[in-house]
């Protein structure tokens, strides 16, 4: 079940027993490689860079283990295709993630998009979105973009 038909399934007026459970990190895990996918495929261009860019991130920033990880993206791929918008993503991270941690998964969707040593207008027009989407100040999507870019491309500075 993906994460929009659990969320559809929180918030229509169905009886609480036919709710879906929904398990909190495992769905937030999902949500932000989904969002880390978007970026890697906003491009419209397959670059190997990206993808290995998403995969350490999520080990990094979701401390996962590397059996998991695949399993992740190949879910999160899924989502990506199936859904119609960034909505039951950026929902679930307001709902359940604090400031600081809404500005890690900025700066990470930063990393991805510099991991090829080029911004295209669609990876950074998606962020801006993103950032909007989950309440984040101008100056902080400003300063995680800064952040990313210097630590990924030192030779940028």
């Amino acid at each position: 079940m993906s994460v929009l038909e659990r969320l559809q399934g929180i918030l229509s007026n169905t009886p609480k027993t036919a709710i879906p459970k929904l398990d909190d990190q495992s769905d937030l895990n999902l949500a932000c490689a989904a969002l880390l996918v978007e970026v890697a495929r906003a491009d419209f261009v397959d670059d190997p860079r990206e993808i290995e860019a998403v995969i350490k991130v999520i080990r990094e920033v979701l401390k996962m283990p590397e059996t998991d990880v695949s399993e992740l993206i190949a879910e999160a791929n899924s989502e990506v295709t199936e859904a119609t918008s960034m909505f039951p993503h950026t929902s679930l991270i307001n709902q359940h993630c604090s400031r600081e941690q809404k500005y890690v998964i900025l700066k990470a969707m930063w990393r991805v998009a510099f991991a090829d040593n080029n911004l295209d207008k669609y990876e950074e027009h998606l962020i801006r979105r993103v950032a909007d989407l989950i309440h984040l100040d101008h100056s902080e999507f400003i300063q995680a973009k800064i952040e990313a870019r210097d630590g990924c491309n030192p030779d940028l500075s």
